[in-house]
């Protein structure tokens, strides 16, 4: 520590400055810092009171942070810089003893019985953060080396606490950065929104500490403000304010501005109509952040605290850029759920290669979200040592970040027609192709997919879109056969067709119900399905590009555990 003319202070002084000098080795609470603080003050000057006042971000004013002697009800006054003693310390610059109060035409009365008062400013990079100030209630209570001391004490005391704003900082922005490596797992392996939404609302409370967090939506159509996750949850205060117009909403304002309001007492009368604030006596105040994504509100993130609390601009800050990810990651939980979800729509088509254009579309639109993903992640410059455990997170989020591309890839090929329709293609890399188009849906449908490589390369001549539509058509409909899960084996193989020659066997072999008795002689027929939204085009198609590459297909086996079906292709 640097302390001036420390060999002439006298034990107890020294004493009470080691033990200031050991607090950020031994403390990370900031309240315990100030307790140990205003102890040894106690301890050295025995004042009738005593406090360490902090100038506020937010509003410019000195607040008390830390008071002894004070009655509860003015613990939270704040004084503007220049005001009282306090006041013109903190403005100046300079340490002030009043050895009679009364006579000091800036004190402001606080406490009737002080009749003297000195004060020290906390300095730190040059400028004035607080003041410590101590009152005593005798005249010339103090003296001018007690003045000194207070000095000592309050340059330790600004060093130990800054100390421990900065380990705070550093916890905090570790907490935050773990809360965004969240949110950034969740987009590549969860597709589910309402679990998304509830993984952010948790992630939420656990980067703030808050009491309470919730998620709401803005119905633009309906303008309702509609809420779609509590944490913790609550479901009988939640069932009472699902959807509320915008005046009945705390929301209301992000709504309007679209920009990040913070309520820092919402226990007064203002706020009684607003619905979906909770009841709790301990809950007083409350920040909105928005959801935007390109310049659109997709919704709010509100944070409740069990006190009066004051959100500084660095915790602001964290929580929009938590806020502008989380709707980064919403986005693309529904475009996810666009692609799966069109398959619906797809199978009642009468053309199959709407498929290609349809994917390519939506993969398009992935493309976007899925980019300003990948360029945040980068930006966090996320460099842990390789014993951090935070190291192994950081690089399976980036090879599942990189994997969601290679799929985004590979839709948008699958979508553009080739040069050639008799390219020459390796068997193997087209079902691992495919396989990749289909592997989240497997794994949502709860279905095992492998696939056995030839041993050796196989070519063949074939139109890679058309053949791919084959592939992806017998992968779905071996899906629909195993509606609660099951396994699916594709197996490629080199054989001789039924004229003698060499060629390339598809085995696509599923633990399903298998085919219908009485449809299996008629499965490649147009328009013969035995499901209620089906028709029928699909096996015909796939019969027919297969002809059209002088190949064919045929069942191998079917039974109530599983069906074969087996595709060949001329060897290139």
């Amino acid at each position: 520590m640097s302390l001036k003319s420390d060999l002439k202070q006298s034990p107890e002084t020294l004493l009470a400055l080691y033990r200031i000098s050991q607090i950020p080795s031994t403390v990370i609470s900031i309240h315990e810092a100030y307790r140990i603080i205003m102890e040894q003050v106690q301890t050295l000057f025995s004042p009738s009171s005593a406090s360490i006042n902090l100038i506020s971000p937010n509003n410019g004013l000195l607040e008390k942070e830390y008071a002894l002697g004070y009655p509860p009800n003015i613990e939270d006054l704040a004084l503007h810089i220049g005001k009282g003693i306090t006041g013109r310390v903190a403005f100046r610059g300079e340490s002030r003893y009043a050895p009679d109060v009364s006579t000091d035409n800036r004190y402001i009365k606080l406490i009737e019985s002080t009749r003297s008062k000195m004060a020290a400013p906390m300095i730190s990079g040059g400028q004035i953060i607080g003041v410590i100030d101590v009152d005593s209630e005798s005249l010339d209570g103090f003296s001018a080396e007690q003045l000194e001391q207070l000095e000592l004490i309050t340059l330790e005391s600004t060093s130990s606490l800054e100390s421990v704003w900065r380990y705070r900082r550093l916890t905090t922005q570790s907490d935050q950065l773990s809360a965004l490596l969240d949110v950034g797992q969740t987009v590549v392996s969860n597709l589910e929104i309402q679990s998304l939404w509830d993984s952010v609302t948790e992630s939420a409370l656990a980067l703030t500490g808050s009491k309470l967090c919730t998620l709401q939506i803005f119905d633009k159509a309906e303008g309702e403000i509609e809420l779609k996750s509590i944490a913790p949850d609550r479901p009988l205060w939640g069932k009472d304010v699902e959807r509320l117009p915008p005046d009945s909403s705390i929301s209301s304002s992000v709504v309007r501005t679209k920009r990040q309001v913070e309520f820092p007492n919402i226990t007064t009368p203002d706020y009684k109509d607003l619905r979906d604030i909770p009841l709790d006596s301990d809950i007083s105040s409350c920040l909105s952040t928005p959801m935007i994504y390109e310049g659109e509100l997709v919704g709010i993130i509100n944070i409740y605290t069990r006190n009066r609390h004051r959100f500084p601009n660095d915790e602001k800050r964290v929580l929009q850029a938590f806020a502008s990810l989380s709707a980064v990651a919403s986005e693309n939980a529904r475009l996810y759920a666009r692609v799966f979800n069109s398959e619906a729509r797809l199978r009642k088509s009468e053309r199959l290669t709407t498929l290609g254009l349809l994917s390519a579309e939506i993969a398009h639109e992935i493309r976007n979200p899925l980019t300003v993903l990948k360029l945040l992640f980068g930006a966090l410059r996320l460099n842990y040592p390789d014993s951090d455990p935070r190291h192994k997170d950081t690089q399976v989020i980036k090879e599942k970040i990189n994997q969601l591309e290679e799929i985004v890839s590979k839709v948008l090929s699958f979508g553009k027609a080739p040069e050639s329709l008799a390219s020459r293609w390796s068997i193997n890399d087209l079902i691992i192709d495919t396989c990749l188009l289909v592997r989240l849906k497997m794994q949502q449908q709860h279905i095992e997919l492998s696939f056995q490589e030839t041993e050796g390369q196989a070519f063949v001549n074939a139109h890679k879109g058309q053949l791919q539509q084959v592939f992806l058509n017998l992968i779905i409909n071996a899906a629909d056969a195993m509606p609660r899960g099951g396994g699916l084996t594709i197996t490629p193989k080199i054989e001789q067709n039924a004229q003698g020659s060499q060629c390339v066997a598809v085995y696509f072999e599923d633990t399903g119900i298998g085919i219908p008795e009485d449809i299996q002689d008629k499965i490649f027929e147009s328009f013969l399905t035995d499901k209620p939204e089906g028709t029928g085009l699909g096996l015909s198609i796939v019969k027919r590009i297969l002809r059209s590459h002088h190949g064919d297909i045929n069942v191998a086996a079917t039974s109530p555990n599983g069906t074969n079906m087996r595709i060949e292709l001329p060897l290139a």
